[in-house]
């Protein structure tokens, strides 16, 4: 995919009708994360929880978002690396840690106050593994910094700005994780919702793969969430 140009954002009462095609795969969601590009290829995007109502799905406001620096693509289409933040309909991610701890959601700093899951306080040696056909492929191991190298493996702890908090988007999670066994596909590893980076010039930079907000939308999101939520993702012509 080549650099995204546009920063048009597609029109909030698409939210409704993404969340209902939401509701038609996954029968009884009454919440669902809807983060729209307009085309493939762009990196900035909109966000919105959309609540089923006795009246039908309702959305809240749109909040400007960032996806992968070279936009969006299905999962089964994406691989790690290629830059892209997988498109597709999600659960919230659970997974379970080196030390036997359960989460849903971690971060560097403080539990902001999240309901739908266990929040893991980062601790030295979380070390996200995301190197293809690796055993740790989408894994959350004990690692030292020094052996966390892989070019996409992420040291949790070396991130305290935009892994502040983070919630798991459940795209290629545990505990049936492609790309963790030799010859599988690697589809996606360490695809969270986490806070904005930003450039030299103080704008929001693309991901490599995860969507991002900025800190008082990310805290105001994550803690709305429920169990249950889903995160319907991709280009506003294909979801």
């Amino acid at each position: 995919f080549a650099p995204a140009t546009s920063t048009t954002l597609p029109p909030a009462d698409d939210c409704a009708r993404v969340a209902a095609r939401a509701e038609v795969s996954h029968p009884g969601a009454t919440q669902v994360v809807v983060v729209r590009t307009v085309a493939a290829t762009d990196t900035t995007a909109a966000l919105q929880v959309a609540e089923r109502t006795a009246a039908g799905w309702v959305c809240g406001p749109s909040l400007a978002a960032m996806v992968g620096r070279a936009g969006v693509r299905p999962l089964v289409e994406r691989r790690s690396g290629d830059g892209t933040t997988p498109a597709g309909v999600f659960a919230l991610g659970t997974m379970t840690a080196w030390d036997g701890q359960v989460f849903s959601f971690f971060g560097n700093k403080p539990d902001p106050g999240v309901s739908a899951g266990s929040y893991r306080a980062v601790r030295e040696g979380d070390c996200f593994g995301a190197t293809p056909n690796h055993p740790d492929y989408g894994h959350l191991v004990q690692r030292s910094r020094a052996q966390c190298p892989g070019p996409d493996d992420e040291y949790l702890p070396s991130f305290p700005t935009a892994y502040e908090h983070a919630a798991l988007i459940g795209a290629n999670m545990e505990p049936n994780v492609s790309g963790d066994a030799p010859g599988e596909p690697p589809y996606a590893a360490a695809i969270f919702l986490h806070r904005f980076s930003y450039d030299a010039a103080g704008r929001p930079k693309p991901t490599a793969g995860c969507v991002s907000l900025a800190h008082d939308d990310l805290v105001a999101v994550l803690t709305a969430l429920r169990a249950d939520v889903l995160f319907a993702i991709g280009d506003n012509n294909w979801l």
